[in-house]
Formats: C-alpha cells, structure tokens, sequence
C-alpha cells in the first residue's frame, strides 16, 4: 500500500494543474487503483500519532450506516450474484465549531464522502471511495489507514477477497507543503525532484522552497508560528 501510494505522489506531481491555489496544485477528476492492501502503511509514516485515528473514527465513521451495509453485504455474499452495498461518512457536517467562532477548520462537508463493495464473482470484489477531495502527500495516506484498519476490517472478506480499491476524487490537491512526507519515503527523491522540475517547474519551485523551510535553519523562522508545518519541521529533522 505504502508503495502505491507512493507511486501516485509522484504521478500526479508531474502532472500539471487544473489550477493553481496559492502553491497549492489543484487536478480535477482524479481516478486511481490500488490492488496491494498490505498493513505496509502506518500513520507515523505521515507523521501522526494514534491521536489521527482517534480523529478519523470521530470525523469518518458512521456507525449506522456502516453496521448496515455489513449486514448487506453478508446477504450480497449468500447470493452469490452481481449486487453491491455502500456505506457513507458523513459523521461530521463541519469540522469547524461555529458557536467557537472557529475559522480554520474546515467548513466545507466531509472530505471522504461514500464506499461500495461490489461483488463481482466468487473469486473477489471491488472498493471503490468517493472524495469531494483530499491533500494527497500527508492526508490521503491517513485515510488509506483508516480505511484499511477500521472500516474494512468490519466487513468479512475471507470467501470473496479484496482484487482492487478504486479511489474516485473530485478534487485533489498536492501541496508543496507537505512533499517531504513523501519524500521521506522515496528511494531516489533526487531523480524524481529533477524529473518534477521537466514536468511542472512552477510546483518545483515552490517544492524547494518548503523544503528548505524544513531542513535548513535559516529558512525556518517563516514556518514557527505554524503548528502543523513545524510538526512536519520536527518529523523531517528526525530523519
């Protein structure tokens, strides 16, 4: 899983935008596939603690509807024919408290929307997740082991196993900000920054400039009054 991830970081970073955001890179319509559901993929690999999954169940997971397409899909299975269930994420409506007066938080619905399991034969099934969108460096691998831990795992998958998920987006952004989290993880960062730079120079720049924010000391002073860039900040100097 971490791979696949992986693989589409660097993907859709030479992919040039829709639009532009600030640095941010905005691509629309976004479709990918994952097919190796592996446990390879941990929060911490993003930078976050057992605080994030906390976070993700409060935010993501609807129990009722969940309980209910596990009942569904147990029926789905006893037929053993084409049908698909869903279930929904919409345990929260705004993450940000009006009555807080809070105006950071998001305010714009959930970002992970909707699943469907879809029975296609007695050898396996399909996933496919809808997003209005998400920020593919550091959130998106969060979700991948929130979705894997806590909502597959609710469902019994042993007489039709999982052939493929099926990410749908709306929306992705890819944030300069956060290229190091990937990077971290990447056998040969350095080719693949040089190939970013062929591809999308305008993105490039701005990845060299959160960058050094991060690894050098004198670049750092504009990030401090940031807590979630200096969290970044603190997992890139453990490396």
């Amino acid at each position: 899983m971490k791979d696949e991830w992986l693989e589409q970081c660097v993907r859709l970073s030479y992919r040039k935008g829709d639009l532009f955001s600030g640095a941010r890179k905005i691509i629309r319509n976004v479709h990918f596939t994952f097919e190796d559901i592996q446990p390879d993929l941990v929060y911490q690999d993003a930078g976050y603690t057992k605080n994030k999954r906390r976070a993700l169940n409060k935010l993501y997971l609807h129990e009722e509807s969940l309980s209910k397409a596990v009942e569904l899909w147990e029926m789905r299975k006893s037929k053993n024919k084409y049908g698909s269930v869903s279930f929904h994420c919409y345990n929260h409506l705004l993450k940000a408290d009006p009555e807080k007066g809070s105006k950071r938080a998001s305010v714009m619905g959930p970002c992970l929307q909707a699943g469907t399991i879809t029975w296609l034969s007695k050898k396996g099934c399909a996933i496919d997740v809808f997003y209005r969108t998400t920020e593919l460096f550091k959130k998106f691998p969060a979700d991948l082991v929130f979705l894997r831990d806590d909502v597959l795992t609710r469902f019994n998958f042993e007489d039709c196993p999982i052939q493929e998920i099926n990410f749908h987006f709306a929306n992705v952004t890819i944030h300069p900000m956060y290229f190091i989290v990937p990077a971290l993880h990447m056998p040969n960062v350095f080719e693949e920054m040089d190939r970013i730079k062929k591809k999308d120079e305008y993105f490039f720049i701005w990845l060299i400039k959160w960058t050094a924010r991060y690894l050098c000391d004198e670049h750092s002073r504009g990030i401090q009054k940031y807590a979630q860039a200096m969290r970044v900040h603190d997992e890139a100097k453990k490396v």
